[in-house]
């Protein structure tokens, strides 16, 4: 089955695509910006306040082993915040820690192929989806274009 989308877009519509190192980097900067305070750690538990679904004065603890740069072996240390964001991926250590609930998700594998410039002009305006049982009983497989390079899954 193909679909083009392209024919079902708005002018003003698109479907958007970053590499996430990059979208993460920017994101970083920008709350850092705003007055964020960066901190290079993992997260290992978060105390969550028992009337936190009632009170939005609640503050969360969060437990977390805090790495300077260049070395391997963390400092445990905790703090205690009004909101968290979990953005650390589809199998969350902060969605657990914070008992977010369960939610579906599927594991998929993605090769970066470096392509040359030619080949990279055809998919300017295009990014392929395949879809059926041939390819994955339960997902899609894909073709999408980034800066200098395809990601296929």
């Amino acid at each position: 089955v193909e679909v083009d989308i392209g024919d079902t877009l708005q002018p003003n519509e698109y479907i958007g695509m970053c590499r996430r190192e990059i979208m993460d980097k920017f994101l970083r900067d920008r709350a850092i910006s705003y007055g964020a305070e960066a901190v290079q750690g993992l997260v290992t538990s978060i105390d969550v306040p028992a009337d936190h679904r009632s009170n939005e004065n609640s503050r969360y603890t969060l437990h977390y082993q805090e790495y300077a740069e260049g070395t391997s072996a963390g400092v445990p240390k905790t703090m205690d915040v009004d909101l968290i964001v979990g953005a650390d991926g589809a199998n969350s250590r902060v969605a657990k820690a914070m008992d977010a609930g369960e939610y579906n998700f599927a594991i998929a594998f993605q090769e970066r192929i470096k392509i040359s410039e030619e080949k990279m002009q055809f998919y300017e305006e295009m990014a392929e989806m395949y879809v059926g049982d041939d390819v994955s009983p339960d997902f899609y497989g894909w073709v999408f274009p980034k800066y200098d390079h395809v990601g296929v899954g």
